[in-house]
């Protein structure tokens, strides 16, 4: 699926650097597609190759972009920056072992690792996805419908039920769904395309040019087993609902296995700011209230996200907190061995959470200061 960010792959200063063997392993299954936008690339390359308009057709994807093209630049760009190599060099050093050579730039070891051991170039893709901080909406599948266990199988009829919405919603039929197996559940990594949009692209004259590209959106969703909860982010009410009948349907049996699940609550509010305290020998050691946004009995919306919040609604009316509507509220939560603060947005109406995912300590501290209900027990995916 064409992206729109520009791969570093299609700098020609990069590509000059790199073995030429490197460069042809990589590029071998799409000389046809390279001959079609009239960049041929020989079997021997030299030193007179100019990889300048290779370049510029790999920073310019089109509708007839191969979508693994695609898909190998997005893997090279993750796997070859140095943070990542030396990843690999600690997590999977027997690869590097195997495979690098004394004269091997980091993008000549990334070609290689992508083209013999595909799978731990998308585990490093999908562990980068699953980092990024996403609005989820909760669902939960009550304890009549069963609870199925990851397959190939399954996830394949994952990907066949989800492909037809996206090709009939003008997005492209393309989808491909990847698992990653969690301490407390498991995550999928779903790749799609998004609706096509006009981009500026500069040319060699320093004119303008616009091109329509389709963007690669990644949505991702995770099943807790604790809980029997599933968060699936998605932006749209449809897309949503898709992705809860897929999901039901695959791995409980049903369609409509789920339901949303009422888990999140901004009740603990009411309490006032004591509801908030931590204790500090615990992995979240602070919490504050950043934004709170409610609508007052006069049927005004406010959104307040200066100074202290509790202080500022106290001065507005000492009951608003007990008589507001309360529509969602970001939190801000500082956790041990992390520099930065956490913030958690939640929004009960719609059933979202961002900032959470797959982060245990921050759902342990929202279960228990009440903002967040584990009621369900728990259940481990099972075989059918």
């Amino acid at each position: 699926m064409p992206a729109v960010r520009q791969s570093r792959f299609a700098k020609p200063e990069l590509l000059m650097k790199m073995k030429p063997a490197s460069i042809t392993a990589l590029f071998r299954p799409h000389l046809g597609y390279l001959r079609s936008r009239n960049v041929p690339l020989p079997e021997v390359l030299d030193a007179s190759y100019d990889f300048t308009e290779l370049g510029l057709v790999l920073a310019s994807p089109t509708e007839s972009t191969p979508p693994d093209l695609i898909e190998h630049l997005e893997l090279l760009d993750l796997i070859s920056e140095t943070q990542s190599t030396l990843n690999f060099e600690e997590e999977y050093h027997q690869v590097v072992a195997q495979y690098r050579e004394a004269d091997d730039t980091p993008a000549d070891l990334a070609v290689k690792i992508l083209l013999n051991a595909p799978a731990i170039a998308w585990r490093e893709f999908d562990r980068q996805a699953l980092k990024c901080v996403r609005s989820m909406v909760s669902y939960r599948a009550d304890g009549s419908f069963p609870v199925l266990e990851v397959t190939d199988e399954r996830i394949t009829a994952l990907q066949d039920m989800l492909a037809p919405w996206f090709r009939d919603n003008a997005r492209s039929g393309y989808c491909r769904v990847h698992v990653r197996n969690e301490a407390e559940g498991i995550a999928f990594v779903i790749r799609h395309g998004d609706l096509l949009t006009r981009l500026g692209v500069l040319g060699e004259d320093g004119r303008t040019q616009l091109q329509l590209l389709r963007p690669e959106r990644m949505d991702i969703a995770h099943y807790r087993f604790l809980t029997r909860e599933w968060q699936i982010s998605g932006v749209g009410s449809q897309i949503q609902e898709i992705y809860r009948k897929a999901f039901g349907r695959v791995f409980h049996g049903s369609s409509n296995a789920l339901a949303h699940s009422q888990r999140y609550s901004l009740e603990p509010l009411r309490d006032g700011a004591a509801t908030l305290e931590c204790d500090r020998s615990g992995t979240v050691q602070h919490a504050e209230l950043k934004r709170l946004k409610l609508v007052i009995p006069s049927g005004q919306q406010v959104t307040l996200e200066q100074g202290n919040l509790f202080d500022a609604l106290n001065k507005f009316s000492v009951d608003l907190l007990q008589t507001a509507t309360l529509i969602d509220a970001t939190l801000s939560l500082k956790l041990s061995r992390r520099r930065s603060a956490v913030k958690v947005k939640i929004c009960p109406e719609r059933d979202t959470i961002t900032g959470a995912a797959g982060i245990p300590a921050v759902e342990e501290w929202l279960a228990n200061h009440h903002f967040a209900n584990d009621q369900h027990a728990a259940a481990l995916l099972e075989s059918a």
